[in-house]
């Protein structure tokens, strides 16, 4: 145990166990007083809260980092960097390699090892964290359904969304009824609050899908 205890607090080790002791801290102070809340759950996400998104940000999205919030980030980032250069200069010490060696190599073994443990880990813990906002209703306004009732009445009516953000949903239609039957495709063009139900219009021919 005490070995174990000298390797940590030595070089190269004691380089990384600085960090991760401070990122621990820093995770935990803000997993609490956020309310336990990990990430913002972005996909571009300002990191460093200074308003803007840079491009180390955007790259962090890009690779689905961005949910996990930078003290998480650093914190995995200096996990991995610290449990490398753990178990290298343990093999180094056990093969009676000299300082120097294990200094150089238990660095860059760390910095390698700690960027494919964030990359490889926190990217699927990222994916698993982000969140996608749902569409609005307003969005199916301009977008084509296709009937699914028998017929569509001015209180009865049900459509299958085949374009835009709300595809593949089933939404209440209304329209005059007997202008529209089962298989007949519409355009949404209105919503209508008071009967929870978007109203629909004929498409000209020309711009009916081929479905």
């Amino acid at each position: 145990m005490s070995e174990v205890l000298e390797l940590i607090t030595s070089m190269p080790t004691v380089i990384f166990t600085v960090p991760l002791v401070f990122c621990f801290l820093w995770f935990l102070l803000g997993f609490i007083a956020s309310g336990f809340d990990i990430g913002e759950g972005d996909f571009d996400v300002d990191l460093d809260g200074d308003g803007d998104i840079d491009a180390f940000e955007h790259f962090a999205g890009a690779l689905h980092l961005g949910a996990l919030g930078l003290p998480l980030m650093l914190l995995m980032l200096s996990f991995g960097a610290w449990a490398a250069s753990l178990l290298f200069s343990v093999a180094m010490r056990q093969t009676g390699a000299g300082n120097a060696l294990t200094i150089a190599g238990g660095l860059v073994l760390g910095v390698v090892v700690g960027l494919l443990f964030v990359w490889k880990v926190g990217g699927v813990i990222g994916r698993s964290l982000t969140t996608e906002q749902a569409p609005e209703r307003s969005a199916a306004i301009g977008c084509m359904c296709k009937i699914r009732t028998v017929e569509v009445t001015d209180s009865f009516g049900d459509a299958e969304m085949i374009t835009g953000p709300m595809r593949p949903s089933i939404v209440k239609v209304r329209a005059p009824a007997g202008q529209f039957r089962r298989g007949d495709v519409a355009l949404v063009v209105d919503l209508d609050p008071v009967r929870d139900a978007y109203w629909i219009a004929e498409i000209d021919e020309q711009f009916q899908p081929h479905i």
